[in-house]
């Protein structure tokens, strides 16, 4: 077998896989109505014509029954639709089908003798057993997304209570809001309108700035399903979570939504009541508002709706900061004796503690002292003492979606939607000082195009294409004025003293700023139906990039000291592994530089080139030179002499 013919054969094969593995009259945005039409005696009618119209919007299709009686109309909208038969010496009958996101309803006819001027109608719902495949498959309709109760109105909640789903928590390790039949949340795959909607970063559901999935005002109909099997389902091994948005029709329709909750409704926090702290201040708005109607009557139609939230949340986190014994002994005993000029540097630490909202409630913490065991002045185990704070911050997130419907005539349907969502997400809340808080403005745009275009009764083709862009960039309202009131951030991390500086107990944590990313993704996505005989084709075709722009390069262009106690109360010749970023602390040499902090009088003079560092740090960032002198760069093999020099 030559090159060629080998190659032709594979691609067949694959084509056949593909369309046996798709067989389905419908996809993942798509219903059907499939049907057999018979006589009183049970007998098949062959070319009987079935005319299918929407009830909403008034278009029509039509077909004609095959050999076997059959009809079908595949890669419909999800609706309410009549299904119409005519045949000559029977009555024409008129039965209501409801066709179902990724679902086909089967509506069977048996016609009476008459004339066609006489008329049946039956009343049918959507399909009770589900018959074409073996899927596990739940779907809700838009009077249960509006029923369920659903806080803050996350639309990937609707999964949680289908088979199989169980809510994820931080204590359960997972990522993502669910985990289907035990798989991790990354193997969900969250559709609208055919189109991706995952987090192409994290591969989880997509989100705004409130981390909140809004949009359940637009949502028409949500199709969750579990242990798929058929073709259109391959790529994620979990839940398939599909979503179709409303759309207008031939009368106007709309709503308006407002929910509150504030302070007077809530409980105080348990660990508040526990610490004596009071009850903060909360409030939360959220709302949403929609108006759908016809711009040409049966041809052209419009949607548009608009959602938002805006909440104010108290935290409440356990605080430690410096007792006055602690600062006592720093400020008069051992900085006048070890290094007065670092006096006014810790002056402005306690001064940023002493101011902490808060302070007020603060209790001697026994035990605190870390690695300096007491103060050596008075004994006293006492270096922290501790609160309960409950500082506020706030989020605001709103969205705006359009949806035009545009029937060319019965063979060729087109729907745009585009959608903006602007969002400021309060990323970290400080507890000493809110100029240290982190923030994230998270802009998002999306637009989808939808064509079906039905090339006979029984080929139909449906294309999607979508281009989806967000950002999310965490950084401090103003770095620069953030590093005035302090240039650094400052950890003791041999004891529990709350971190000082941009980021504070997140930096220390490990999550450096500024970081985030900038997201496109595009989607073209085709899908073909093909009715042969008894049997139905379907192939089709999903491509999509990610372009991902990831700030990691970025992170942390600020130093980061971190000591433990005994360094920081008693300066000394003591290591102390910290983190900076400097682009000319080495010969001009750009680069990210890891360092060891070493709090001495006059450890940096040990060698001219930690000398040459520490003073532009010095200069730079505003360290006292006993503090800054010290700290020299460990990268890429280069390592300044030092005496006591840290293994790598």
């Amino acid at each position: 077998m030559g090159y060629r013919s080998a190659t032709k054969l594979f691609a067949w094969m694959a084509l056949l896989l593909c369309v046996a593995g798709g067989a389905r009259a419908q996809s993942i945005i798509t219903g059907a109505v499939r049907g057999t039409i018979t006589d009183p005696s049970g007998a098949v009618l062959s070319n009987a014509t079935v005319t299918l119209k929407n009830v909403a919007t008034g278009d029509t299709q039509q077909a004609t029954t095959n050999s076997s009686g059959i009809y079908l109309f595949p890669l419909l909208r999800p609706g309410n639709y009549t299904v119409t038969v005519e045949e000559t010496g029977f009555r024409t009958t008129v039965i209501n089908v409801t066709v179902t996101l990724g679902q086909t309803a089967t509506a069977d006819l048996k016609l009476e003798l008459g004339s066609a001027t006489q008329s049946v109608e039956v009343s049918a719902g959507g399909v009770e057993v589900q018959t074409e495949d073996g899927n596990i498959s739940s779907n809700f309709d838009t009077r249960q997304v509006e029923n369920l109760p659903n806080p803050g109105g996350d639309i990937t909640y609707i999964a949680q209570i289908s088979p199989g789903v169980t809510m994820n928590t931080s204590s359960g390790g997972g990522f993502g809001n669910f985990s289907a039949f035990g798989l991790p949340g990354t193997a969900n795959l969250f559709t609208i309108n055919g189109n991706d909607y995952n987090d192409p970063f994290l591969n989880l559901n997509n989100s705004g700035a409130s981390n909140l999935l809004l949009g359940s005002n637009e949502v028409e109909e949500v199709t969750v399903v579990s242990n798929a099997y058929t073709g259109q389902y391959g790529r994620q091994a979990g839940a398939q979570v599909d979503y179709n948005t409303k759309s207008g029709s031939n009368s106007f329709h709309g709503d308006a939504i407002y929910y509150w909750t504030g302070r007077a409704l809530s409980a105080n926090n348990f660990f508040n009541n526990a610490n004596g702290a009071p009850r903060p201040f909360e409030n939360n708005n959220q709302w949403a508002a929609a108006l759908g109607g016809p711009i040409k009557r049966d041809k052209a139609f419009f949607f548009v709706n608009t959602e938002g939230i805006r909440y104010i949340l108290g935290t409440s986190t356990q605080v430690f900061v410096s007792s006055p014994g602690l600062q006592n002994f720093v400020l008069n005993t051992s900085l006048p004796a070890n290094n007065p000029t670092a006096i006014p540097f810790y002056q402005r630490i306690f001064a940023l503690y002493n101011a902490a909202p808060g302070i007020n409630r603060a209790t001697p913490a026994a035990n605190s002292c870390g690695s300096l065991g007491a103060i050596p002045t008075t004994g006293s185990t006492v270096c922290l003492d501790s609160f309960r704070s409950n500082v506020t911050n706030g989020n605001t997130e709103w969205l705006l979606t359009t949806r035009v419907d545009y029937n060319f005539n019965d063979n060729n349907k087109v729907f745009v939607r585009f959608k903006n969502d602007r969002g400021f997400q309060p990323t970290y809340t400080d507890s000493i000082n809110p100029i240290f808080n982190i923030q994230s403005v998270q802009p998002q745009d999306e637009g989808q195009v939808n064509y079906t275009h039905v090339f006979s009764p029984t080929v139909v083709n449906n294309f999607v294409g979508s281009v989806l862009w967000y950002s999310a960039i965490f950084q401090s309202a103003n770095q620069q004025a953030a590093l005035n009131v302090f240039p650094a951030v400052l950890a003791v991390g041999d004891t529990n003293m709350t971190a000082l500086g941009p980021g504070g107990n997140d930096v220390a944590a490990g999550f450096f700023f500024p970081q985030g990313r900038n997201v496109t993704q595009w989607q073209l996505v085709d899908d073909l139906s093909i009715e042969r005989g008894n049997h139905t084709f379907k192939v089709g075709v999903n491509f999509r990039r990610d372009d991902v722009s990831d700030y990691t390069a970025g992170e942390q262009n600020f130093p980061f000291l971190n000591a433990t106690m005994a360094n920081f109360v008693q300066p000394g010749c003591q290591p102390q592994r910290g983190l900076g970023v400097r682009n000319d602390l080495v010969d001009g040499e750009p680069a990210y530089v890891a360092v060891w902090v070493i709090c001495g009088r006059s450890c940096g003079r040990e060698n001219r080139a930690s000398h040459r560092e520490a003073d532009v740090l010095r200069r730079d960032a505003a360290f006292p030179f006993s503090i800054a002198c010290a700290i020299f760069s460990l990268k890429q093999g280069w390592y300044p002499s030092a005496p006591n020099k840290p293994a790598i």
